[in-house]
């Protein structure tokens, strides 16, 4: 819009000659934003949609209000659910801009369907798995290896869809135990909800992430699994290519990579990884 215009709708509201000397060069939106103190890029962005693991949810949301307050733009608003949940989402056109995935599998996928913007992709953190029992368990020096032990009725485990339940499967193989456990295995949609359960005493003991363990009350880690025994845990990011805000996006994953997401990260039990794992 022509500076004119601003000119007459400055002298409606009284301005004088020295404030229209100032400002007449610009356009009629950036003028009203300056003038009612914010960018137009607040008044006109909207929130970037986040579609992330489970077990992210706490920390992500905790970082949200920095990274919206720096951009100046609105909240990211986030859909948490398991990863395989997500990619089928992504998959049938969910109006995701990020994607972040406990899965490498996962993202492998949408990868190869063409849904991540090329060169988007990259590692923020990692994890560890345990073994844990509720609080009040008297199966305090319960190890992986003795899950076939007839005190152990129950055990609850990430279903297919969930990237947890697929290191913790990897694990029961790598003692052995696929077999000798299988009728005890109780799948559950997200490593939060296999978490809770144990929590709440309805299974003998579960298996989760670590930061998990840490970010619900009532449990009780006995074992970790060795790092060999399991494909390593990395949480992975990306840009949805039907994103409408593509730049916005990958600045959002830029700042889940700064040192005060790695520092956040580490609060809520998370591994922030060597630059060296990162693409």
């Amino acid at each position: 819009m022509p500076s004119l215009v601003v000119f007459r709708w400055l002298r409606f509201l009284g301005a004088g000659s020295i404030g229209l000397v100032g400002i007449t060069a610009c356009s009629l939106a950036p003028c009203l934003s300056t003038l009612a103190g914010r960018p137009a890029q607040a008044a006109e962005a909207k929130p970037l949609l986040v579609g992330a693991a489970s077990s992210l949810g706490e920390p992500l949301q905790a970082l949200a209000p920095s990274f919206a307050s720096s951009q100046r733009v609105p909240l990211p608003r986030f859909t948490l659910a398991a990863s395989g949940v997500l990619q089928q989402q992504i998959q049938q056109g969910a109006p995701i801009d990020v994607v972040v995935s406990a899965g490498e599998k996962q993202m492998d996928q949408l990868e190869g369907a063409g849904l991540l913007v090329a060169g988007s992709r990259r590692v923020i953190a990692g994890n560890q798995l345990v073994l844990v029992v509720p609080s009040r368990s008297p199966l305090r020096s319960l190890q992986f290896g003795g899950l076939d032990s007839i005190a152990i009725r129950r055990i609850a485990i990430g279903d297919n869809s969930v990237p947890a339940g697929d290191y913790g499967r990897q694990t029961l193989a790598y003692y052995r135990l696929s077999e000798a456990v299988k009728a005890k295995l109780v799948p559950m949609g997200s490593v939060r909800a296999v978490a809770n359960a144990v929590a709440a005493g309805h299974v003998d003991a579960g298996i989760v992430y670590k930061s998990d363990a840490h970010n619900v009350p009532n449990l009780r880690i006995v074992a970790g699994a060795p790092e060999a025994s399991h494909a390593p845990i990395r949480y992975s990011a990306a840009v949805i290519t039907t994103s409408r805000q593509t730049k916005l996006a990958s600045t959002y994953l830029d700042s889940l990579t700064a040192p005060q997401a790695s520092q956040l990260f580490r609060r809520y039990g998370l591994l922030p990884l060597p630059v060296a794992a990162k693409r």
